[in-house]
């Protein structure tokens, strides 16, 4: 069977996606699932001397997995077919041993030199080519054919459009901490204030961004973008950025598509820790200007001290504030924190978990992964200047000139939890979860002159807390029927952004050895604002494909 003329590529059909938008709250029904079979049906072993080969058929010229190839243990009858996403698993004998993989329109290769240890897992990804004319057999000696990175540039050379892609094997060889940071190392794209991406020099507001496929909201109130700093590294899959418009993309974007993709189960059973410490020069040990805090940070959470209090949280609420001393007892209920204190700064870390493998449930093999990492650090930003002009007797003026300095702590943490299992050899069912959190504590001080008080010298301090977190609970599914395959998935995402007890208050003094001191006057000397949003989303999304032609037919 092998060598024979293959049968045409896949013709793919556009999908169909359809969202929809909330901003209420949506509590989520707990999904569960179950395999249908076990996953594949195979030649029996000595228990105690035999382990398992498993991996992927990869289409050369393609970069996707093969469906239903043979796959045989060389000198034995223990043998599988390849399923969703050419997806294999063999019991082997323990020791050194070949597997040979044939799949008709497919030259047919052998692996040599895959060492089996019993009661263990080894990975095997092979890549087979088609082959137009009657080839002979082709024996490659080699151990395992592995390739994140030489799947995202098989994925790259083959693409109909532009597509540039970063993996997790090179994120792992990179100090990159969150998305934002490893999305830089693709051509073409910028990184402004360390989360919004600029492709080929159009703001962020002309690119999307979507999570394992499904369009995210976005948690900034007023633009569209995500800040990819959200995402730590350490849970990403790949970076798939697409520049062109291609059917089955969706076509509302004029810079580029950014899709993340979250990591998927590894073959055998592994646990994995890690954990940094850095310092900034700049900032560790050194004595900053720093905002307050109130504990909760290093968790992303603004604290009960900084929400708004009950009599000034509703129109109706304030409308009950009939008398002075009412007024002024809700008024004085509110944080008494308007000035930044002098702090030493502290020093960056991190720390990643995850374990993850394929085990038997219920006598059905499920594979799942499960991680959470968290880092925090510690950012300045000293001699800032700030210059804003304004149009004055039909010329260019200087209106306002601040110098200051800025110092923010930033956390960021996430998780996800990942499960995946097959019903019989041509479908797979995966659920996904994703959630993570980002805030940032900044305190901004500077000193200048304002036209607003004449050109007097004036104090600006801005005391912000903000945090966003971004969650995904995906269900999703893979199938293939001979010529024909289907996949579909059920997203539902949310995001959320609190900003609360935010202070900016200007003072100013009269002489070079006069305190600053707040003009009362002025209703916008001193504000204390709170902000929060919340968005949820809805994305069903199918896609159907169908080969052409039969397994026999001439057409390439």
């Amino acid at each position: 069977m092998d060598g024979l003329v293959p049968s045409l590529p896949f013709a793919r059909i556009r999908p169909m996606t359809f969202s929809i938008h909330s901003r209420r709250t949506l509590l989520l029904a707990a999904m569960s699932f179950l395999g249908a079979a076990p996953l594949l049906a195979q030649g029996a072993a000595p228990a105690a001397a035999r382990g398992r080969i498993t991996g992927r058929i990869i289409d050369g010229g393609s970069g996707e997995g093969l469906t239903n190839a043979q796959v045989q243990v060389v000198g034995t009858t223990i043998g599988a077919l390849s399923g969703v996403d050419g997806r294999y698993t063999l019991n082997a004998p323990a020791g050194t041993v070949s597997i040979l993989v044939r799949r008709i329109g497919y030259a047919s290769k052998t692996v040599t030199g895959i060492v089996v240890v019993a009661n263990k897992t080894v990975e095997a990804d092979v890549t087979v080519r088609q082959a137009t004319v009657q080839l002979t057999t082709t024996t490659v000696t080699a151990s395992a054919e592995r390739g994140t990175v030489n799947e995202a540039l098989d994925k790259q050379r083959t693409a109909t459009g532009i597509v540039a892609a970063v993996t997790a094997e090179q994120i792992a060889k990179s100090p990159d901490g969150d998305a934002a940071q490893a999305i830089t190392r693709v051509s073409g794209v910028t990184v402004q204030d360390g989360r919004s991406v600029f492709v080929r020099g159009l703001g962020e507001r002309y690119t999307t961004t979507s999570l394992n496929g499904a369009r995210l909201p976005s948690p900034e109130p007023e633009k569209r973008y995500v800040p990819l700093d959200i995402f730590p590294s350490g849970l990403l899959q790949s970076i798939n950025t697409y520049k062109t418009f291609t059917p089955d993309r969706n076509g509302d974007f004029s810079g580029a598509e950014i899709d993340i993709q979250t990591r998927e189960f590894p073959a055998r059973r592994s646990f994995t820790f890690s954990s940094s410490v850095g310092a900034n020069s700049a900032a560790t040990g050194q004595s900053l200007v720093q905002a307050p805090r109130e504990g909760g940070e290093w968790f992303g959470l603004a604290g009960g001290a900084r929400q708004l209090p009950a009599q000034l949280a509703s129109a109706s609420a304030v409308g009950q504030l009939a008398t002075q001393p009412q007024v002024n007892g809700a008024i004085g209920s509110l944080r008494s924190v308007y000035s930044p204190n002098l702090q030493n700064g502290l020093p960056n870390g991190s720390m990643a978990f995850s374990v993850g493998g394929q085990d038997p449930v219920f006598g059905r093999r499920i594979g799942y992964l499960a991680s959470l990492n968290y880092s925090a650090s510690q950012e300045v930003r000293e001699g800032e200047l700030e210059q804003n002009p304004v149009i004055r007797d039909g010329a260019i003026a200087r209106n306002e000139g601040w110098t200051g300095s800025m110092s923010n702590l930033s956390t960021l943490w996430g998780g996800l939890l990942n499960l995946s299992t097959f019903v019989g050899t041509g479908s797979r069912i995966s659920f996904n979860n994703t959630f993570t959190r980002g805030s940032d504590n900044i305190a901004r001080q500077s000193i200048g002159e304002t036209f607003a008080y004449s050109g007097a010298v004036a104090e600006r301090t801005t005391l912000r807390f903000v945090a966003r977190d971004i969650r995904s609970n995906q269900l999703r599914g893979e199938h293939e029927f001979g010529r024909q395959g289907f996949d579909w998935n059920v997203t539902n995402s949310g995001v959320k952004r609190d900003e609360p007890d935010r202070v900016d208050h200007v003072r100013v003094r009269s002489a070079a050895n006069q305190p600053f001191v707040l003009q009362e006057e002025d209703p916008d000397a001193i504000r204390k604002t709170f902000g929060t949003l919340d968005e949820t989303n809805w994305v069903f999304g199918a896609n159907y494909r169908l080969r052409l032609g039969s397994e026999s037919s001439p057409w390439v």
